[in-house]
């Protein structure tokens, strides 16, 4: 099912997107959206921080906002940088738009509530039934204070079966006032009989250069900073946003950095206390564990552009001392086999192996570098 309004309905132009490096998805977007086909579901796929997220909020506001009309009595565009539909969307407090991921809020659920070691709530991973039926619920009646109800389901992978099939019931009898929006890492992730409902639109990692370029004009970042920021994002634009509102962010990072060598360096035992400490946290946070297996792979990355001196493809410039003394050990298949153990342990704890066992077999897979040769490790 496309857009409700009629195809020969001319619409005028959307601008001030929030989104930016994809260029194709929001030409698409907007052509839909002028000539009145837009579809009743969307799933937009790619990598964490690459903008899905804030790609579905700019299709909530598209669809419910109005054209200002000038003093001439036309209306040029429809601007998302001035829409107070959009505006509210993006804060979160407009009653017809619904973002949906684990943590939203149920309005009935008498689940037992599952308690950390500490005694703490543990938090839920995955978009139960529960949310599914809610949504249902709140889409049967009419938008209130915008023209459209839009649902985004943000992170849709983590729909159990049942919420799966649950929704898959409203994809396929749509209402004509409701839009959903699906976000993802990869279709892969989706039942197949989801995705053939929803049109596809796939996030590509955006050019360096365009993130510095954003980060000096929209937030008003000093080109330096801007420079390192969208180095170290490699290519999601999220991250680099995110990084600059809290320098925290690039601490936790550098720590990384150095955490990593330090295991690298490290003797069994040090290595299993990772393993067990890591392991734990997982059921707690898993997300967090899974972008911990994310960041080895980006350093050991680094590390092989060090083994062949391409200094100039690195993303941790500041360590790249570090990074060469420990690369100056290795060969190349240890390199190589080290980054095919961390994959692997991310495809095992994404499908819920056990988290402490899975990550005590990678540390044992992991090469040995002898710490003595390792001067950058020495603190001063």
């Amino acid at each position: 099912m496309t857009d409700p309004v009629s195809p020969v309905t001319k619409r005028p132009p959307v601008v001030g997107w929030t989104t930016f490096g994809h260029p194709g998805a929001i030409r698409l977007l907007s052509k839909s959206y002028e000539t009145g086909r837009l579809a009743h579901a969307y799933l937009i796929t790619g990598p964490d921080k690459v903008g899905k997220r804030t790609l579905a909020l700019d299709i909530a506001g598209m669809v419910n906002s109005e054209p200002v009309v000038d003093m001439f009595g036309e209306a040029p565009n429809i601007d998302l940088a001035s829409s107070h539909h959009a505006e509210r969307i993006r804060k979160g407090i407009h009653s017809d738009v619904e973002v949906i991921d684990p943590d939203t809020e149920l309005e009935t659920d008498n689940r037992r509530t599952n308690l950390n070691d500490d005694g703490t709530a543990r938090e839920r991973q995955t978009i139960s039934i529960l949310h599914v039926q809610q949504m249902i619920r709140h889409s049967a009646t009419k938008a209130f204070e915008g023209s459209r109800k839009v649902f985004i389901f943000d992170g849709a992978h983590q729909m159990v079966e049942a919420a799966s099939n649950a929704f898959l019931k409203t994809l396929e009898e749509p209402s004509e006032d409701v839009m959903i929006v699906l976000t993802a890492p990869s279709a892969d992730l989706l039942p197949e009989t989801v995705v053939s409902r929803c049109q596809l639109i796939q996030l590509r990692p955006v050019d360096t250069v365009v993130i510095e370029q954003e980060l000096v004009q929209r937030l008003g970042v000093d080109e330096p900073l801007a420079s390192s920021l969208s180095r170290l994002a490699r290519g999601c634009p999220g991250w680099a946003i995110d990084a600059f509102n809290d320098p925290t962010i690039v601490d936790g990072h550098n720590q990384a950095v150095l955490r990593f060598a330090g295991i690298i360096t490290g003797n069994i035992e040090e290595r299993f206390r990772y393993a067990r400490q890591t392991g734990g946290q997982f059921w707690r946070d898993r997300e967090t564990v899974l972008a911990e297996m994310q960041r080895w792979l980006e350093w050991w990355r680094d590390v092989a552009m060090m083994r062949h001196k391409l200094v100039d493809y690195v993303t941790n410039t500041e360590w790249k001392d570090l990074l060469s003394e420990i690369a100056g050990q290795l060969k190349e298949a240890q390199i190589s086999g080290a980054i095919t153990s961390i994959q692997e342990a991310q495809s095992a704890l994404e499908a819920n192996a056990l988290p402490q066992l899975t990550l005590e077999v990678l540390m044992l897979d992991l090469p040995w570098v002898d710490p003595a040769k390792v001067p950058s490790l020495t603190i001063e």
